[in-house]
């Protein structure tokens, strides 16, 4: 019930007052909770697609049979799914970071 509770300071000490049973409580841990379910699945589906990337652009390269724009396209593919792997990793390191500066923690207590 700490998050329906009121705390007035008093010249006593302070007086803390209660919020009725039966009122629900959860707050921002809700929130935080779906905002780390959404961010692991996010993280793996952007790695498992990038990873994926990658291997059909090195069998598109093998089966390109020398032809030179077949192998300039599998590499351009291979070159964007790097770049996403690398965007990926920033970004998870950036959440990580302005999120640990508000004290939330949000990325280190993925399960």
């Amino acid at each position: 019930m700490k998050y329906l509770s009121l705390t007035i300071d008093s010249p006593n000490g302070s007086v803390q007052i209660q919020g009725s049973s039966g009122i629900p409580t959860g707050g921002l841990d809700k929130l935080i909770d779906i905002l780390q379910a959404f961010i692991y699945l996010f993280f793996t589906f952007a790695i498992v697609f990038a990873l994926l990337v990658l291997i059909y652009s090195g069998w598109l390269w093998m089966t390109s049979a020398g032809d030179k724009q077949k192998i300039a396209s599998a590499k351009q593919r291979m070159t964007y799914a790097l770049v996403g792997l690398i965007v990926v990793f920033l970004s998870f390191f950036i959440v990580n970071f302005v999120t640990g500066f508000f004290g939330i923690n949000i990325v280190t207590n993925i399960p």
